[in-house]
């Protein structure tokens, strides 16, 4: 009984409550620290439990084989784990040791947690109001209010789509500039946006509602990126 206790309260400790898909798919996720779940890019999963029996740290030829099998057990209760559900349950994303599980089945997402509780570094999960909110939504980020009392999106901003061009980037701020404060545009924004030439830092401006949602449409869509949309949820 007290290490029940003890385990969901280990389980508490771990989660984390999220107010947007991850992807713009997924509810839950469940992070994994893991040697050898690299063999989940190559391998069925159906298929690992069988190799690992044939492999000892001597036979098996690649690294990550050899940390598979100095892992066995715990490579094999995972891939039981997933194997009790179908493919399109959950999605994989491995990373080294590193392996992060998503889906939309909170009972696959419980049971996984219980199951890998040894190596679960930590799992994300919305509260009971934000599932029912996010569940029919793909880019919403639920909130207790709308940031500043007013702004209605969040838009991701794409300054690599106008490389070099730093004259064209001047004109977009200037205009941005002059529409606040339907929008926001701070100093670290501007001074970002005309030296990020690449396509891997992300950052975003707030916008107060739908028609300046589309009047940023009309006059730069190229440079706009993913939009979400704040839904207030107050339960």
């Amino acid at each position: 009984m007290k290490q029940q206790i003890h385990k969901n309260k280990m389980l508490q400790l771990k989660t984390k409550l999220t107010n947007r898909k991850f992807y713009g798919k997924w509810l839950y996720k469940v992070s994994l620290l893991l040697d050898g779940c690299v063999m989940l890019r190559t391998h069925a999963v159906a298929d690992i439990p069988a190799m690992l029996d044939t492999y000892n740290e001597e036979s098996a030829y690649f690294v990550s084989h050899r940390k598979a099998v100095a892992n066995k057990d715990s490579i094999i209760n995972l891939c039981e784990g997933l194997a009790a559900y179908t493919k399109d349950t959950y999605a994989l994303r491995v990373e080294r040791s590193r392996l992060d599980i998503y889906t939309n089945n909170v009972d696959f997402y419980e049971e996984l947690s219980i199951r890998c509780q040894t190596e679960l570094i930590h799992r994300f999960q919305p509260s009971s109001g934000n599932a029912e909110i996010l569940k029919d939504s793909h880019n919403s980020i639920t909130v207790d209010k709308l940031p500043k009392g007013k702004y209605q999106y969040r838009v991701y901003l794409l300054p690599h789509k106008m490389s070099k061009d730093r004259e064209g980037k001047q004109k977009y701020l200037n205009w941005l500039k002059l529409q606040q404060p339907k929008v926001t545009c701070t100093a670290a924004i501007e001074r970002w946006f005309l030296t990020t030439d690449w396509n891997w830092d992300r950052r975003y401006i707030l916008v107060e509602d739908e028609s300046m949602l589309l009047m940023l449409k009309l006059r730069n869509a190229e440079v706009m990126g993913k939009v979400y949309n704040f839904v207030v949820c107050d339960k």
